[in-house]
């Protein structure tokens, strides 16, 4: 009968001990999980705050749309929209129709907080960020190159004709003119930049596009580019 007690003390003990682990305290100091923007070394935003809608992933590219539960939205919430890889036409439509589905962020003064378009890129033919700037434009975003990333050749040429546009930290944005490498518009011949300068007019106006055309022809035989950021 001792034996037969003793073992049944044994057993509620062991219960116990099971029941004060399977529970583990987290430490209120302990960092929260984030998402890290594509192309970004670290840089992202708290998970508990976004909502993934829809992603792509290409051959060359990776596209993805979320919300951003926003301080700066009294209504509505943020959109973040995310490129990264080769800009060529299907990252393009990947890239639109994720804006095709934008929110509305509106501030406590009742104005619009642009949706946030991050980029990453270094490849793409030069005409292409003609059509990227076009659609950035359209849909009145902010272009961002944040930590880690850089935005280089047709990345540039859509950047630099968004209507708002930021590089934060450490980001890079670079735009090429050595057509010989095959990395960017050719600027010893005029008619190879034609397309470059109406795009600049017709996205900054004839004064601030002659003036962004002319300042990107300083950097016409320059190995390193435009170094715009």
């Amino acid at each position: 009968m001792k034996r037969i007690f003793t073992l049944w003390l044994h057993l509620l003990l062991l219960g116990l001990v099971a029941c004060t682990t399977v529970s583990p305290i987290t430490s209120p100091f302990a960092p929260k999980p984030h998402q890290v923007v594509l192309g970004s070394n670290s840089f992202g935003f708290p998970q508990d705050k976004m909502t993934v809608l829809g992603s792509t992933q290409g051959q060359t590219f990776e596209t993805r749309h979320s919300t951003l539960r926003h301080e700066s939205c009294a209504k509505g919430i943020m959109d973040i929209v995310e490129f990264s890889g080769t800009i060529d036409p299907v990252s393009l439509q990947s890239l639109q129709a994720h804006m095709n589905n934008l929110s509305q962020c509106i501030n406590s003064q009742g104005q619009r907080m642009p949706p946030q378009v991050y980029l990453n890129s270094n490849a793409g033919k030069p005409l292409l960020g003609i059509e990227l700037g076009q659609v950035l434009g359209r849909y009145g975003v902010e272009a961002v190159v944040t930590e880690g990333q850089i935005c280089s050749g047709a990345c540039a040429v859509g950047f630099l004709t968004a209507r708002q546009r930021s590089v934060k930290s450490n980001g890079r944005v670079v735009l090429y003119f050595n057509g010989a490498k095959n990395n960017g518009f050719d600027c010893a011949r005029s008619n190879d930049m034609m397309p470059l300068k109406n795009h600049f007019l017709v996205a900054a106006g004839r004064t601030g596009g002659t003036a962004l055309y002319n300042q990107a022809l300083t950097y016409c035989n320059s190995d390193r580019g435009w170094e715009i950021s």
